[in-house]
């Protein structure tokens, strides 16, 4: 063992001379995360990002139902969901919501409270703009919510009249009476714990481990190239084991990538505020897909026989692995061909283990983690097996 880490020790000198690993390492990623987030950021909600619709209302009623709708609107506004703007009439109302001045308008007619006490069909206009389907939409729920409730308390004022349980004198205050009543089914906020990733530390993780792969293939393309220029056949002449010949060029790729992907971790942390995550969970999700990337890597290098050969090789499963995983456009959940086939590739479970940390449980990525070692030990095996013909005399 001790050969191989001089081996290690000799690479890791000869690499850090060479700006290329900085540049692909460190340099390239991160610079494309800054594009991708700048890019994509506005169309990829961040997590915890509030919304606020603009809406507006006209009152022309301002009768007990014009009142109680009022009431409606003021609690969205007390819970930051609508701001809300009143117009003195309904044309002026219409124009805001044409001009974009706000996303949608609701006119209450005059004469609605009046119509509905007496059991007459009225409506209450909701107008949006073109350019605000989401809050027209929601705005058109509010309204259709709102009337559904209104023909709960009449109902149940017919009903009591009916029934004999109040008198036809009692009709209106039996009718208010059922309006006010509490729901029997109600929506409320409930604390759970978020598994997605904000559109910085999305980019920068995927692009990271993207560029990995190309770190992790140094370990196979420098021995074939050894090999080529004769270097390889001195070294096989010490007495070494070639197994430490191996393990050293592995170590060389282990210890750039490890360094690469913490340099990005904290750079990203402080210039673009990337949040990753709980430090020790980051840390053994970070050393598991390295360690997984290298001896895939190492495996698919070792069908090639010059280094040009490995180079591309390595590159075409970089780039496979790359959109599989959702390195360059997000996969969404679900029971899709896409959404099963990422976690075929240590890019998915690597993006899915900081999801699951993103709440601030550590030992929510021991599923990743052990998924990520799994896929090193097999690949490393088959690495080792397949590689052990380049060291041969």
């Amino acid at each position: 063992m001790r050969a191989a880490w001089i081996i290690a020790r000799k690479d890791l000198a000869l690499r850090m001379r060479d700006r290329s690993v900085l540049i692909i390492g460190v340099i390239a990623p991160l610079t494309l995360a800054f594009i991708f987030n700048l890019v994509f950021g506005g169309s990829i909600n961040d997590v915890g990002e509030s919304i606020t619709l603009e809406m507006g209302v006209a009152d022309e009623d301002g009768g007990a139902v014009a009142d109680a709708f009022d009431g409606v609107l003021e609690s969205l506004v007390g819970v930051g969901l609508v701001e809300l703007t009143r117009y003195e009439d309904a044309p002026r109302a219409r124009a805001a919501a044409e001009s974009g001045e706000v996303g949608v308008v609701f006119v209450l007619p005059a004469g609605l409270s009046g119509a509905i006490r007496s059991g007459v069909d009225a409506e209450i206009e909701v107008v949006g703009n073109v350019d605000a389907p989401t809050t027209t939409d929601i705005a058109g729920a509010i309204a259709r919510q709102f009337a559904a409730g209104v023909r709960r308390a009449g109902l149940s004022a017919v009903t009591a009249v009916e029934t004999g349980v109040v008198d036809a004198s009692e009709m209106a205050a039996a009718a208010s009476e059922a309006g006010a009543a509490a729901p029997t089914l109600s929506l409320g906020d409930v604390a759970a714990v978020t598994r997605q990733l904000d559109t910085a530390t999305y980019f920068v993780a995927g692009l990271s481990v993207f560029f990995i792969f190309f770190i992790a293939g140094l370990s196979v393309t420098d021995m074939l190239e050894e090999r080529h220029d004769g270097t390889l056949a001195r070294l096989m002449a010490a007495p070494i084991m070639r197994g430490s010949i191996i393990a050293g060029k592995s170590i060389t790729s282990v210890v750039i990538g490890l360094v690469s992907m913490t340099v990005l971790v904290l750079t990203s942390r402080f210039l673009m505020g990337a949040a990753w995550g709980p430090p020790l969970a980051v840390a053994v999700l970070v050393g598991a897909v390295v360690v997984a990337v290298v001896a895939i890597m190492t495996c698919v290098g070792a069908f090639a026989k010059t280094a040009e050969q490995a180079g591309n090789l390595q590159a075409i499963v970089a780039v496979t692995f790359g959109m599989l995983g959702g390195t360059f456009v997000p996969i969404s959940e679900g029971d899709g061909l896409l959404a099963t086939l990422r976690f075929a590739t240590p890019n998915g479970w690597f993006m899915r283990g900081l999801g699951d940390i993103a709440g601030g449980e550590a030992s929510a990525a021991l599923p990743a983690v052990a998924a990520l070692a799994t896929m090193a030990v097999v690949f490393g095996l088959a690495a080792s097996a397949l590689v052990k013909r380049l060291v041969r005399t």
